[in-house]
């Protein structure tokens, strides 16, 4: 430490160099992420602001109904992977648990589809197709 403060021209870097990462990290996480993609959402499908605001309120209900059934998977996910270590546990246990996450993903496919049908309505023919690609592009990668 003796050295670095006797070069008073080091200590003046690092002092630089802490300073500008915390003022990055600080604009780099006070930034919304969601609000960057609902409004790409919203210019790429070309929505009114009244169509911004349904579509908003769909999807906060959207999460509020399906956030209980992600916990659930996290918690069977969890369960499962705390037998990893017993070399005793039976497949029939590791299938229960699968079982019961794929039945869960199948009901939270189902209300995807439902939900983006239910947004689907509210667009006017002309953002149909606009609609239907940047749903399609969302999903698909979301699965990646």
């Amino acid at each position: 430490m003796k050295a670095i403060t006797s070069n008073k021209w080091v200590l003046l870097l690092v002092v630089t160099l802490v300073i500008t990462n915390l003022v990055l990290a600080f604009i780099a996480f006070s930034q919304k992420k969601s609000s960057r993609s609902d409004n790409s959402f919203k210019t790429q499908v070309g929505l009114s602001e009244e169509q911004a605001k349904i579509f908003e309120e769909k999807k906060k209900n959207y999460f509020a109904l399906m956030k209980p059934h992600w916990e659930k998977v996290a918690e069977l996910k969890d369960s499962l992977y705390r037998h990893l270590g017993d070399e005793r546990v039976p497949d029939s246990l590791i299938a229960s648990y699968v079982d019961k996450w794929h039945t869960i993903n199948r009901h939270s496919d189902i209300q995807l589809f439902l939900h983006f049908r239910e947004m689907r309505a509210h667009c006017t023919p002309e953002q149909l197709p606009r609609f239907d690609s940047v749903v399609t592009k969302m999903v698909t990668r979301r699965r990646r």
